[in-house]
């Protein structure tokens, strides 16, 4: 008589992207900043550094597919709205490509741990915004410069933070989500 032990499948957290999904996902990446930077706008800065639409996407596609297609589509926007835009400036495209990873990484960790947190994706930028202006302040930077340049980024930024968090909110609500351990899209990261 033997013992076998059946395993129990892990019910994913996240689902698996299709190609026309992924598809879908890069379009609305690379349209909805397109868009936006089309908008006449008098601002002292790009309305793009204002509404945050590079992250809107990613975060959409983190919550629903996870890790790697949100680093696909957070990626993607940025590089191909400078290859037709010109924004975000060359020079800022590096910065805004690291704040894109960081976000993404740590939405799809809050995601995997808390999905109900309504306040995920607003968090989630902070934490980037914070890392990004903590490693441009590494090389010879004061800690009253480090503050001043972030807080004054996220005083442009609060209404993309309003954008984000109902964002976060309207994915919520539309796409329930239940946290725990063994809902993994990439294992071992």
């Amino acid at each position: 008589m033997s013992l076998r032990v059946q395993a129990v499948p892990c019910a994913g957290i996240f689902k698996r992207a299709s190609i026309r999904e992924t598809t879908t996902l890069l379009a609305v990446a690379w349209l909805v900043p397109f868009v936006l930077h089309l908008l006449p706008w008098q601002g002292e800065r790009p309305l793009g550094a204002q509404l945050l639409p590079m992250f809107w996407t990613a975060f959409v596609a983190v919550y629903l597919y996870g890790l790697r297609t949100g680093f696909l589509v957070g990626l993607f926007a940025p590089a191909l709205n400078l290859a037709l835009t010109g924004l975000p400036s060359l020079p800022q495209l590096s910065l805004m490509s690291f704040e894109v990873v960081v976000f993404v990484g740590c939405a799809w960790w809050c995601v995997r741990r808390q999905p109900s947190w309504w306040l995920m994706a607003p968090a989630c930028y902070l934490m980037a915004k914070l890392t990004a202006a903590l490693l441009q302040s590494l090389p010879g930077g004061s800690l009253a410069g480090f503050f001043g340049a972030v807080s004054t980024s996220l005083l442009y930024a609060l209404p993309g933070l309003v954008v984000l968090t109902a964002v976060n909110y309207l994915m919520m609500k539309l796409y329930p989500k239940q946290g725990g351990e063994c809902r993994d899209d990439a294992p071992g990261v």
